[in-house]
């Protein structure tokens, strides 16, 4: 019977597993939101941001075929960035988009060698777009944490395919005249 006298050492026990259920709600409840919150950014990391949409649109409302409202962006070693690109259909058809590595350059102008055509990421780059459709592209650039400081030139064509089944080869520089996009890296 003596067992049953002291109470303290069952209380604290009892305490202590309710305090440690609590934390272990607190922790998944914390990891939930977390993996939430990171699921979201990184869908919206593969949109265009609302005020890009706009841009593009007003862009395209003047009448130019192929536009990118902002061309220039810095971005960190290790960040990613997205560009937009708008295209106003003057025809029916296939309208696809190729981007390349032109050159990149140290502030002193000196080159830096480096492949960053592996920076790209295009999600989609074709679409078929009837006649006076508004198009939008988005360029996503990942730059690695080797990347070295500088300038960073990388050229876009928009193609234009006819929508009949035999397309011609087409010449990367036939729809619009070719644009380019500078990541500068700090």
């Amino acid at each position: 019977m003596r067992m049953f006298h002291n109470k303290r050492g069952i209380e604290l026990s009892i305490n202590f597993i309710v305090a440690l259920i609590l934390a272990i709600a607190v922790f998944i409840g914390g990891m939930l939101f977390v993996t939430k919150f990171f699921t979201h950014a990184e869908k919206i990391r593969g949109d265009l941001d609302a005020q890009t949409e706009k841009q593009i649109e007003k862009l395209l409302d003047s009448g130019s075929p192929v536009v990118v409202p902002i061309s220039t962006k810095e971005i960190f070693r290790n960040k990613f960035g997205t560009f937009g690109v708008g295209v106003l259909a003057k025809y029916n058809g296939k309208y696809v988009l190729d981007i390349q590595f032109k050159e990149a350059f140290k502030t002193d102008k000196s080159q830096i060698i480096v492949n960053a055509n592996e920076w790209l990421q295009v999600p989609v780059k074709e679409q078929t777009l009837k006649k006076n459709d508004k198009g939008k592209f988005l360029i996503g650039v990942q730059v690695p944490k080797s990347a070295e400081k500088g300038t960073y030139l990388f050229t876009l064509n928009v193609a234009f395919k006819d929508s009949s089944d035999t397309p011609p080869v087409p010449n990367m520089d036939n729809y619009d005249n070719p644009l380019q996009i500078i990541v500068k890296v700090p």
